[in-house]
């Protein structure tokens, strides 16, 4: 099993601000805004304004980027991506998760042959709101942090070049079903259990990968994520200047700025899977 720490969500170029946290530590990662650039569209591509939830995701967005060079309006279309939650959208019968891929990020995944039983951990970049005038906007003085927000076990893989790959009606609000995402589009989605994924509702300290005090992309993890007398490591990590050991079994690592899929072989470490499926069970609805 490989366990897949995947960057997703609002960052510094896509979108160009943090997700928010909420005064009741309740959290939502906003999809990044979608451009088509003249390339056909999904059968039915979806607006900020449709997302459903407990969040009214629209209006996040519009207040969260009117201070921004490119703010963004609650008509623009959304990469909704990954899809974890049936109450996004009006959904057809037989939905279930998925998450895409494609370019450099999907090599590295097929690099790894990375497929069925695997799980990735998706995690992004977030914030705390409060809201004034019936506006958000961020705290004052806020840290920026990394925090796990959902889950995804892969039961299936889409590779969506290949003509035997049919996509069922339920899939077509998905936007890696448009094909401008070229040769390596695939699309993973999840098992028909009722836990394959999720997203987590309330920011706890477990979810944090940020070190308290520092800046996002310093992450703490438990200590026996270091690849030291390992045969693979967190890919992208393997230089070990970037790992330090810290007190309470606990590791401090560095994470690259590039990137978006980590992969982590369980193999190697025989820890990850429990730490993982208890990361889950801990903070899943």
């Amino acid at each position: 099993m490989k366990i897949i720490l995947s960057r997703k969500g609002f960052d510094s170029v896509a979108g160009g601000c943090a997700s928010p946290i909420f005064e009741d530590r309740s959290f939502v990662s906003l999809p990044i805004p979608e451009n088509f650039k003249g390339v056909p569209p999904p059968s039915r591509p979806v607006k900020f304004a449709e997302i459903g939830g407990a969040h009214n995701i629209g209006l996040l967005v519009e207040d969260l980027t009117r201070k921004l060079a490119r703010p963004i309006k609650a008509s623009d279309v959304a990469h909704l991506d990954p899809d974890l939650r049936s109450d996004s959208l009006q959904r057809e019968p037989g939905w279930r998760p998925m998450f895409g891929q494609s370019h450099a990020a999907q090599s590295h995944l097929k690099k790894h042959h990375v497929g069925v039983g695997d799980l990735f951990l998706f995690f992004g970049w977030f914030r705390k709101v409060e809201q004034r005038d019936n506006r958000f906007s961020f705290k004052r003085d806020a840290p920026d942090r990394h925090i796990f927000f959902g889950w995804l076990e892969v039961g299936e893989v889409w590779t969506l070049t290949e003509s035997t790959t049919i996509i069922p009606p339920w899939a077509n609000t998905h936007p890696h079903t448009t094909p401008k995402y070229g040769p390596l589009n695939t699309i993973y989605v999840a098992g028909s259990g009722e836990h394959s994924a999720g997203t987590f509702p309330t920011m706890t300290d477990e979810l944090v990968l940020t070190r308290e005090g520092c800046n996002r992309s310093s992450w703490r993890l438990p200590k026996w994520f270091q690849p030291m007398n390992k045969r693979s490591c967190l890919s992208y990590h393997s230089n070990l200047a970037r790992w330090q050991s810290l007190e309470d079994d606990y590791v401090s690592l560095a994470s690259v700025g590039r990137g978006q899929e980590f992969v982590l072989d369980t193999a190697d470490y025989l820890e990850a899977e429990a730490w993982a499926r208890s990361l889950i069970k801990n903070n899943a609805n």
